[in-house]
């Protein structure tokens, strides 16, 4: 009985995450991006909303502006779907470049659509705010 109790609590609340592991592949404004998710935090809980805390690395096709950088973010509970928003920053061959990348969406199961913003202090780096879509592989 409690353990019924226990699930009907978190089916109801919608307290649990599905799981943001994974490699990630997309291509937006010629930036071929895969954000690798390495770990995911147990749920926490804000005055609000219950959060997860994610980390790993993004890695990008475009070389002058940003190769490769540690990640972190946080997933959101949002009933239906669930809120993501993850940042990296790092820079490319170019060395007066230093990128700051992030993609903030939504995710669910093997998909993950979002906006994808890179601002740099390099013009030919920046990226306004554009949609993108990722695939889990």
């Amino acid at each position: 009985m409690k353990k019924w109790i226990a699930c009907m609590a978190l089916a109801m609340c919608g307290c649990g995450y599905d799981n943001f592991v994974g490699t990630w592949r997309g291509s937006v404004s010629g930036w071929d991006v895969t954000v690798r998710v390495d770990r995911q935090s147990d749920s926490a809980y804000s005055y609000s909303h219950s959060y997860a805390a994610v980390s790993g690395q993004i890695s990008t096709d475009n070389s002058l502006c940003f190769t490769s950088a540690p990640m972190s973010g946080a997933l959101y509970n949002n009933k239906d779907k669930t809120d993501v928003d993850i940042m990296s920053t790092g820079s490319g061959s170019n060395g007066a470049a230093n990128t700051s990348i992030r993609i903030e969406g939504d995710f669910i199961g093997n998909t993950f659509l979002g906006f994808f913003t890179a601002d740099s202090n390099y013009s030919g780096c920046k990226t306004a705010r554009i949609p993108i879509t990722l695939k889990r592989y």
